[in-house]
């Protein structure tokens, strides 16, 4: 009975991990999945300082985390414990190469931001 409590805790955390990181990941693959070629002067205008605040959340994700992992292989149970410095597991150049197309679309439309 412990051991599989154990195993499901196991699994609570990882599946917990990985959801958190694919929630992290969310916000920049919807900016960049947009069509901003498609969009008016006022929606391309938004969209542009909706990649700058993106760009920016995840340059300031910095912060320390701590991370605790327990796992089992035959009859050994081990442990683990990290503390990382936060950061996202991605980066920001993908937007910031959006940002620039962006930018130039908006100065063949005549718009300054």
């Amino acid at each position: 009975m412990m051991k599989m409590t154990r195993n499901v805790a196991t699994l609570i955390i990882i599946l917990t991990t990985v959801f958190f990181f694919l929630g992290c990941a969310g916000g920049s693959k919807e900016l960049l999945n947009e069509n901003y070629k498609k969009m008016n002067n006022e929606n391309i205008l938004r969209y542009y300082y909706s990649l700058n605040d993106e760009i920016e959340r995840q340059e300031k994700q910095s912060s320390p985390q701590f991370g605790i992992g327990i796992g089992s292989f035959g009859h050994g149970v081990g442990g683990g414990a990290s503390v990382g410095t936060g950061s996202s597991g991605y980066t920001a150049d993908d937007l910031r190469a959006r940002r620039i197309d962006v930018r130039l679309e908006l100065k063949r439309r005549g718009l300054n931001p």
